[in-house]
């Protein structure tokens, strides 16, 4: 049985080739697509549950076509591209992307990048509003939050960080996105604010806090919330 639906968004035969043996041996079913205009005519018709999308195409930018897809859709989007400028990462992620690959790129990367986003959109976890990962408890309705059983005391502040990133679960967010869901800005000014909020909530949600698992750092990016 198929994990699922992924189309490939890319212009290069080797690519595609290459995706085609990596998504069938990891038990996806992969659809292909040239351009920006023949990827968005299968996305509209064939519902993928993923799509990898390229950053150069012979039509349109990837990121052009990015944006198209959020007009109509939710899936799952990785770019794939040779760009790996943390800038242009951070403009993708922002743009509504779910991550980010960078050419060249390992079977066991490009396939772990796209179960995680895969399980994200289905929420794994969250059932009646209580989200459940390795020994780590949130109840929604009443905010009450434990650890292996044990009361977690979370600011305000703190409770909306583990919020954003158990509903965001395997997604990469940047500072920018993290200023503006918490803070309600996205003023660089309170960067420095993130990262110490951040700290005082791994010391609470981790095992350890030096060797963190559950919220890990992007250099140059942001954070990325993992389900254990």
């Amino acid at each position: 049985m198929s994990k699922g639906l992924v189309l490939v968004i890319d212009d290069e035969p080797q690519i595609q080739k290459l995706m085609r043996v990596i998504l069938t041996h990891a038990g996806y079913t992969m659809i292909e697509a040239g351009t920006g205009k023949e990827g968005l005519s299968e996305l509209v018709y064939k519902k993928p549950n993923a799509v990898l999308l390229d950053m150069g195409l012979p039509d349109m930018e990837g990121s052009e076509v990015l944006l198209r897809i959020r007009e109509i859709s939710d899936v799952a989007v990785i770019m794939v591209s040779v760009r790996g400028q943390e800038e242009v990462k951070v403009k993708c992620l922002e743009n509504g992307a779910d991550d980010y690959v960078t050419k060249p790129f390992s079977a066991v990367e490009l396939t772990a990048r796209l179960q995680a986003v895969l399980r994200r959109k289905t929420t794994p976890g969250i059932v009646d509003e209580v989200f459940e990962n390795t020994g780590l408890r949130l109840e929604f309705n009443t905010r009450v939050a434990t650890l292996h059983g044990q009361p977690l005391k979370l600011t305000a502040i703190e409770y909306g960080l583990l919020t954003l990133f158990i509903k965001n679960a395997g997604r990469v967010l940047t500072m920018r996105q993290i200023l503006r869901d918490v803070w309600g800005t996205d003023n660089e000014e309170k960067l420095n604010s993130v990262r110490v909020y951040l700290n005082h909530l791994r010391q609470k949600i981790e095992d350890d806090s030096a060797r963190p698992k559950r919220i890990v750092n992007e250099p140059g990016i942001g954070y990325r919330f993992n389900l254990l």
